[in-house]
């Protein structure tokens, strides 16, 4: 379950833009996170809710977007959003993850 740690993390960074910008709290946090990354966002959720208590960040709400698997083809070019071993216009097996490893803080709703 490395949810857990992953919220850890968002926390401390979000703590430490905190004390940087001077904000009196947080209202909202948008991720993006990509499949490859395999976070349950409901566990997320969770773990940032109950490690948060006490902080500028309680009661944040936290948004999070899912980011689909895409690859491009090394030969062609195209791009495909299926996980396909093969690309689709060519055939090639010769491919680049181009989305899918995204863990981004996106945006930060902040009280002033």
């Amino acid at each position: 379950m490395h949810e857990v740690s992953l919220a850890e993390s968002i926390v401390n960074a979000l703590l430490d833009m905190k004390e940087e910008q001077g904000w009196k709290s947080v209202v909202e946090v948008r991720l993006r996170i990509g499949a490859l990354r395999q976070v349950f966002p409901e566990i997320l959720s969770f773990a940032f809710e109950a490690i948060t208590p006490g902080t500028a960040l309680e009661g944040a709400r936290l948004v999070v977007e899912d980011v689909p698997l895409s690859f491009r083809c090394e030969e062609c070019g195209t791009v495909w959003d299926e996980d396909a071993a093969l690309c689709p216009a060519c055939g090639s097996m010769h491919r680049e993850t181009v989305a899918g490893m995204e863990l981004d803080i996106e945006s930060v709703e902040v009280e002033e």
